[in-house]
């Protein structure tokens, strides 16, 4: 009885330091934490989940401010060139004659100012603003516009792109981490 008791309390002791390895080396480095001014900032500015940020970065470019799509959307929210000019024209204060999208704040700040217009534009519905985000806004207007896809015109009840329906998906469970991991 003792040794089992001694061999329960080994496996214990192993398992919770793995658990805690884990959870502060190797859960930050699986899920970073990373330009937390701008994402803090501009998440309250246009009243959205810092956690939501966090997980569109996560999802859009894995954290890398250089990366550009086939598609040509750029940085860390992978913002399209034509939404980017489009955006500073709507933000007040910047200019879009000197907007750099690949700067890691402006990207963050047109990238959660162009998640809030969708939010609004679409009704306060995660699911719908994401896939605007995703696949364009006005490709999702026509789908909410199709009976088959959206019985009410708010709530899409099919997404016709699977890779934006992976997306949604993914964008929704890495919120719900990011919301865990970090309490944001």
């Amino acid at each position: 009885m003792i040794r089992f008791l001694k061999r329960w309390v080994q496996t214990l002791f192993l398992v919770s330091v793995a658990a805690v390895v884990g959870y502060f080396v190797v859960l930050p480095k699986v899920v970073p934490l990373e330009y937390e001014e701008f994402v803090e900032t501009y998440a309250e500015q246009y009243h959205l989940e810092p956690a939501l940020v966090y997980a569109v970065i996560f999802c859009e470019s894995g954290f890398r401010p250089n990366a550009v799509s086939p598609a040509g959307a750029k940085g860390l929210m992978q913002i399209g060139d034509d939404t980017a000019i489009w955006a500073a024209q709507q933000i007040e204060g910047m200019q879009e004659e000197q907007l750099e999208i690949m700067d890691p704040k402006t990207n963050i700040q047109i990238g959660c100012w162009y998640l809030s217009w969708l939010f609004e534009k679409f009704h306060g519905n995660l699911q719908t603003a994401l896939a605007g985000y995703n696949a364009g806004h006005n490709r999702v207007a026509q789908w909410l516009a199709d009976e088959e896809k959206s019985k009410d015109g708010l709530t899409l009840d099919e997404i016709p792109y699977e890779e934006t329906e992976q997306y949604v998906g993914k964008v929704k469970i890495m919120k719900k981490i990011y919301a865990w991991r970090y309490h944001v």
